[in-house]
């Protein structure tokens, strides 16, 4: 019996110590803080959601719905929710693609565009508070682990 709970335990520490539970937990702890930023800025947006306006903010041309999924890397369903709301609150303008009317365009409203530059501003400062405790030669280390482990798990 003390066996088996002690592999538990011990099971248990590896689990709270592995990469998807850490990830998991500062993706949680980021996504909160930044949402209580936005709210504190009178900005009607959910940290979630800040891709997908930044993904239309970045691109010249109005995008499908299905383009922002690919870039993304999620689901068109998920996207599309978001897109919805987004479009409702007046950040996001959808249009019938000409061509092809099944197909939906996704492009940013003016208040859209404003909002953007508004959050990009709070993501560089909130950036900047949390890796000003890292000396710059931590940040950069620190990336690259990022990028590297993002790259070992994509091939």
């Amino acid at each position: 019996m003390n066996a088996t709970i002690d592999r538990f335990c011990g099971l248990k520490e590896e689990m709270k110590n592995s990469l998807q539970f850490k990830l998991g937990l500062v993706t949680k702890t980021v996504f909160k803080k930044m949402n209580a930023q936005l709210v504190q800025e009178g900005i009607p947006v959910l940290a979630e959601q800040l891709p997908i306006l930044m993904v239309a903010y970045f691109q010249e041309h109005a995008m499908t719905q299905q383009d922002i999924a690919n870039v993304l890397q999620k689901d068109k369903a998920g996207i599309q929710r978001s897109v919805q709301t987004l479009h409702k609150d007046g950040f996001l303008k959808i249009e019938s693609d000409i061509e092809d009317k099944r197909k939906n365009m996704v492009s940013l409203t003016t208040s859209g565009k404003f909002v953007c530059e508004r959050i990009q501003a709070l993501v560089i400062a909130f950036d900047n508070q949390v890796m000003g405790h890292f000396t710059d030669e931590e940040r950069k280390t620190f990336i690259s682990y990022l990028d590297r482990v993002a790259a070992v798990i994509e091939k």
